[in-house]
């Protein structure tokens, strides 16, 4: 499973910073936060700093009218009312995608789909469109791999499995690489509680994998390290909560980013704290318990432990989110193993951990309050086990060709 980072708002300076740390980095590009005219300036700092980039053209809710995503071409009144209604629109689609990703020089192209909301009819639905966008891909020689964007609504993700083994039934038969998945969580939640819908998730993804597919999967945050017990290749987070929860982010082309709390994540805890709870942390002597260990250190949270005031330190926005997408990065790699039953142990060991750490701090007065993952060890605890149940057997013998 490799880290990708969700391209938002403000994120050039630091995309190119990460990838000159890691030696590289791969990202995929908003284009709601990017006109083509920067696309094209920027396509040469990628390119110069090995950054390696794929190109989500954001057709999630076509009747949006966003500034920036209306100065695409493939973006115009018509989008709504013609995607999935002819074969020739999805060609001349496709093409116009297509060139943006040449800009970029992208290596995997992600073929545009939309959000369908869940009905007793969303699988002939999304069979249709898929089908015709797909067939419309293929008509193009590309070097590239093609992955489909495929859209879970939430209510999808909170049906019986009956419904979610047909849908991958229709899923593994398309004639395509992979797929970009985005799922849509329920009330918009940053972390979710439900352990039928984090379940569907990872039950989907291994499915697909298991059919040879590839599967990245976007808009994430550290509860989708799980994930790396279902094999998936890589999941995308970014900066803000629109980056990393899948979210309709486009309606208002007025909206602004809006500046609040900096959140220090805490990898072993799985929970982000606010400052003013690292003072605590440190006035009551616990603010070691904080600390990322081995591994997981990096410059740009150190100066919380250099045995000072937390908030006396340049601990700013742009430090929190490199220190997150630094842990994210290292964690991936810690909980990715050889062997299905090694990452299953590594990732149950990971929960366990969490679950202790929260309660400790806890206990010392510290607490992550909205962003805790209390609540969520269990949601992902009970995935692992579903999908131990469901697919186990076949991870274990398939997983060094998956």
């Amino acid at each position: 499973m490799e880290f990708y980072l969700q391209f938002a708002h403000g994120m050039k300076s630091m995309t190119i910073e990460m990838a000159k740390k890691w030696g590289g980095v791969k990202v995929i590009l908003s284009p709601r936060d990017i006109t083509p005219e920067q696309l094209k300036k920027w396509s040469s700092d990628f390119k110069k700093n090995n950054v390696e980039c794929l190109f989500d053209p954001q057709c999630y809710f076509p009747k949006s009218n966003h500034k920036k995503l209306s100065q695409y071409d493939y973006w115009d009144n018509s989008l709504a009312t013609n995607m999935g209604s002819m074969l020739s629109y999805e060609e001349q689609l496709i093409e116009k995608v297509l060139s943006y990703n040449n800009v970029v020089e992208t290596k995997k192209f992600i073929i545009p789909s939309y959000l369908i909301n869940y009905s007793e009819d969303w699988l002939i639905k999304w069979k249709k469109y898929s089908e015709k966008v797909v067939d419309a891909a293929n008509k193009i020689e590309l070097s590239k791999e093609k992955l489909l964007t495929l859209v879970l609504p939430s209510e999808l993700l909170l049906q019986h499995e009956e419904v979610i083994e047909k849908f991958i039934e229709e899923a593994i038969t398309l004639d395509i690489d992979g797929y970009y998945i985005v799922p849509q969580p329920p009330e918009e939640k940053y972390l979710v509680d439900n352990p039928l819908w984090f379940t569907n998730l990872m039950l989907i993804c291994a499915a697909l994998k298991l059919n040879e597919k590839k599967v990245i999967v976007g808009y994430g945050n550290h509860q989708m390290l799980s994930l790396a017990t279902a094999k998936i290749d890589g999941f995308a987070s970014g900066t803000y909560l629109n980056a990393r929860r899948f979210s309709n982010k486009y309606d208002d082309q007025d909206m602004g980013i809006k500046r609040k709390t900096t959140w220090y994540y805490c990898p072993q805890a799985m929970s982000e704290y606010k400052i003013s709870f690292l003072d605590s942390a440190y006035s009551s002597g616990s603010i070691m318990l904080l600390k990322p260990d081995e591994g997981l250190t990096n410059e740009y949270s150190d100066l919380l432990f250099s045995n000072v005031m937390p908030s006396t330190v340049q601990f700013n926005e742009t430090k929190a989110f490199m220190h997150y997408f630094h842990c994210l990065k290292e964690q991936i790699k810690m909980y990715s193993r050889d062997t299905y039953t090694e990452t299953k142990a590594a990732n149950e060991l990971l929960l366990e951990t969490a679950e202790r750490r929260i309660e400790l701090l806890e206990k010392r007065g510290v607490f992550a309050q909205t962003r805790s993952f209390k609540d969520v060890v269990d949601v992902n605890r009970a995935a692992i086990s579903r999908l131990h149940t469901a697919r186990g057997f076949l991870l274990e013998h398939s997983w060094n060709s998956l």
